[in-house]
């Protein structure tokens, strides 16, 4: 995950932006008189995201419409909850929308462009940390929309957390996450090495943040992700290193682990280069010509 400063904007002021186009009047009148609700339900998001508690917001839930029914029919009239569903997809993801500029602002403060959530895909979408079928006031509340790629925000799916141990890092507020090194490789051998990725935070990271980082990792398939990054890394890897002496070998894994922990500490390429660095067999294997 890529750390991310909060944006700099303000929910109720961005959806009055975004409902002052929708049509007929009535509808636009009903959504605009729903802005003390989003305001209030923003401040409520921004309280409990602080503490690690966006599982405790249960009172938002399918507001103020109240959760669909079942037996709904498709051409019944559509409630207000869909309609704040649809500010966000109408108006602010359609490049037409009142409201396309913020979310292009939100997508611009992707770190190089990256994925927040994984930290290596592009970022060229918006994920709700709380779905907006489930919290449809918070549709386009800043707070809750992070720079995501495709893959991760179809991975994260539509689950709203039950627990604290179930909620994903946030971007926006797990901000001291990199203080921890929680992101490990293993690499196995002897041999062409093969490398996988692991969730594993230290004994000093608190109970439900090493249970938030592990949901984290599995729920975003990042083991899936990192792995073939990896992979062509250590070939090419394995070839400049046949070039070097023993001694210059550990050197330059070490060098590399601790520009790659400099650089991001939870990253695949950090995490490779630590277990490379720690591998006496692979440092072995190379320094006698693998």
């Amino acid at each position: 995950m890529l750390p991310l400063p909060r944006p700099a904007l303000d929910a109720r002021a961005v959806y009055l932006t975004c409902v002052s186009v929708a049509r007929p009047a009535s509808l636009r009148t009903e959504l605009h008189q729903l802005g003390d609700q989003v305001a209030n339900a923003a401040a409520a998001y921004e309280e409990a995201a602080t503490k690690g508690e966006l599982h405790t917001l249960d009172a938002l839930q399918h507001q103020p419409g109240g959760k669909p029914s079942r037996t709904a029919k498709k051409d019944e009239p559509k409630g207000i909850n869909y309609h704040l569903k649809t500010t966000y997809t109408s108006r602010m993801v359609s490049a037409e929308g009142k409201g396309r500029p913020f979310y292009n602002q939100l997508l611009a403060a992707a770190p190089d462009g990256r994925c927040t959530l994984c930290g290596q895909g592009l970022a060229d979408t918006l994920d709700h940390q709380l779905p907006k079928d489930v919290y449809p006031l918070l549709a386009v509340t800043p707070d809750n929309l992070v720079p995501a790629c495709r893959t991760c925000n179809t991975n994260k799916r539509d689950e709203a957390p039950v627990t604290a141990e179930e909620q994903t890092l946030h971007p926006y507020f797990d901000t001291d996450i990199d203080e921890y090194i929680w992101l490990v490789a293993r690499v196995t051998g002897p041999g062409l090495p093969a490398v996988t990725f692991h969730a594993d935070p230290p004994p000093s990271m608190p109970p439900v943040l090493a249970a938030r980082v592990r949901h984290h990792f599995t729920s975003l398939q990042l083991a899936r992700t990192y792995g073939p990054q990896a992979a062509p890394e250590l070939r090419t890897l394995s070839r400049s290193l046949t070039r070097l002496t023993p001694a210059a070998i550990s050197e330059h894994l070490n060098e590399k682990a601790e520009d790659w922990t400099e650089e991001q500490p939870n990253s695949w390429q950090a995490a490779l280069y630590r277990a490379l660095a720690a591998s006496s067999w692979y440092v072995r294997d190379f320094s006698s010509g693998l």
